[in-house]
């Protein structure tokens, strides 16, 4: 049996999501598919897209809620495994897609923005406009 989860994120920007996944060092990959967990993709949600982590047998979907417009994650948290590489509930991911999401706004509306992780582990954003 595998023991997946679905978290519920306030993530809706696919590009943001795709920058976060490259800053990560992960692979997005776009269009229906099924997300692997401990048997593999049998029995396994589909998801709109799949993020897959390198020497992982483990991924991560990401299935558009309807009602929020919002992605949810969905990953088998059994292993511990994807949650090595993106924190625990994908918290480094959704901390680094909400930073691409508020920089790419932020710099249309001329502001310029620089980032910090501290050391409990949290981003500090600042934005500065001239």
């Amino acid at each position: 049996m595998s023991h997946f989860s679905r978290i519920a994120v306030q993530l809706d920007d696919i590009e943001a999501i795709k920058e976060a996944c490259k800053e990560l060092g992960v692979t997005l990959s776009a269009g229906k598919a099924r997300v692997a967990g401990y048997y593999g993709d049998r029995g396994s949600i589909e998801a709109d897209h799949v993020i897959s982590i390198a020497g992982c047998h483990y991924q991560v979907g990401l299935v558009k809620n309807e009602v929020t417009g919002n992605y949810d994650l969905v990953y088998d948290k059994f292993s511990g495994e994807v949650e090595k590489k993106l924190g625990n509930n994908c918290s480094k991911l959704v901390q680094s897609a909400t930073y691409h999401k508020v920089a790419r706004h932020a710099k249309l509306k001329g502001y310029f923005i620089t980032k910090k992780l501290t050391d409990k582990g949290t981003l500090h954003v600042e934005l500065t406009r001239y």
